[in-house]
This record gives structure tokens, sequence and C-alpha cells, in this order.
């Protein structure tokens, strides 16, 4: 099935902690957009691999998406060198041939994080290549948007997801094992500390506060954007000019 965008996480919450409310806008705005999940996140410290399946498909439904698929790919051991794997997220794009393509950017010390980032730039590149034979045809995706993972300050645009906000926050909390929640038991973890959705919230609220508005979303581009009226992106679109 076409989508218009897909959006790829190394485990399945990453896509909601980290551009969850502009997934949300871009759907209310109409655009069919599916989700992928590399692994299943089956070494995490709490929750199962079933109640994580359940999890996610929780989270896919608060948030309306078009279809959430999971490629097994290993957890802990993803690998942008491993033949196999560029594969499983090669077909993933040729198969839904997505225009946009959101996927990780890391810095952190999580090794999926950084080879998850990669395998999606990879990816993308291989998908249009001839050469590269799979059962499905070759697809361009037209541009590749990333999503800071973690703390990262810096962010080549960010999007304004007030409104969309409290959805996205409903999706991330669909994690009961994951994140905190009361009357769920489990080891102590930094995800499930009472003040992680807090700084998640004061995250939101940071990059909010770049562009004016209440919670914002960051990116980086892979590549410099076209533009033909600088004025129309800059003031038009924005309604005024951060100096």
């Amino acid at each position: 099935m076409a989508l218009d965008i897909i959006a790829i996480g190394p485990h399945p919450d990453d896509v909601e902690l980290f551009c969850g409310g502009t997934i949300a806008k871009l759907i209310n705005k109409g655009y069919t957009i599916g989700l992928i999940d590399m692994t299943r996140g089956e070494m995490g410290t709490r929750g199962s691999m079933e109640e994580r399946d359940q999890e996610a498909a929780n989270a896919a439904r608060i948030l309306n998406i078009t279809s959430r698929e999971n490629l097994g790919l290993p957890d802990g051991s993803l690998n942008a060198r491993d033949p196999e794997q560029r594969l499983a997220v090669v077909n993933a794009i040729r198969k839904h041939q997505p225009q946009l393509v959101i996927g990780p950017a890391a810095k952190d010390r999580h090794p999926d994080h950084i080879q998850g980032m990669q395998l999606v730039e990879e990816a993308v590149f291989f998908s249009y290549v001839g050469g590269y034979k799979t059962e499905f045809e070759r697809h361009k995706v037209h541009a590749l948007l990333r999503y800071p993972m973690w703390w990262a300050p810096e962010a080549d645009l960010i999007v304004d997801v007030t409104d969309s906000w409290e959805q996205r926050m409903e999706a991330v909390k669909a994690y009961r094992t994951q994140f905190h929640t009361p009357g769920v038991e489990g080891p102590k973890t930094f995800l499930a500390s009472e003040q992680f959705i807090d700084w998640v919230e004061g995250r939101g609220s940071q990059y909010g506060a770049a562009i004016g508005v209440r919670k914002g979303e960051p990116y980086l581009l892979r590549n410099p954007v076209p533009v033909d009226d600088p004025f129309d992106l800059l003031i038009n679109s924005s309604g005024e000019a951060n100096p």
C-alpha cells in the first residue's frame, strides 16, 4: 500500500517519543502515514515482547495511523553493515513508496539508535538503486527528515505540535510497562522514573519556545532544501521571522 509518509524507529515507542506530535498533526491534515518499528524491544528491562506489541498497537490507534509493522530485527544488535537488516528496511520503503521518510538521528549511547540511523539513511539511498534487487520495484524518497533522539540541542527545523501534543503524550503513555504508570510494577529504570515524563514535557516546551509556541518537535535535515520564495517561507508561513 502506497503511503505519503513512513516514520521509522529502532524500537517501539521511539517514534511516539520523538515525532509523535508531528505524525498526529500530519494525519489530521489528511496524509497517510505508516510506522515501522525495527525491533520488538525484547531486550527491554521492563515488560515482555507481547506486552510491547500490544502497547504499540494501542499507541497506533491513538495516533490514528494508517498502518504499523515490525521488521523483527534483533533488539540490541542493529547493524548497518548487515545486508539482511539493510534489505528489510529497503523493502519496507519500496513496499510503501513514501515521498517522505522520517527516521532517527542519534548521538546518544544506545547502539541501536546509532545503527538504526545509519540503516535508515542507507536504505533511503539503496531503495532507488536499480542494481539493488529485491521483490519490490525501486522507489525514490524525495525527502528524509531526521528526529534527534534525547537531548541534542540542534535543530534545522521545528514543527509546532501544540495542538497535537496531548494526543502524542497519550500515545507515549500507552507504553504502560515502559514508562512510569501508577499500579504497574517493575524494575527501576531511567525511562520508568517519575521524572522522565516531566523531562519529555520540558523538551517539548524547550523547542516550542525556540519558535514562539507552546510545544515543538525538532528535526535535522540530511540535504539542503530548495526554496523558491524565502520571504513566503520565513514570513508568510510563520507570521513573523525569528532573527
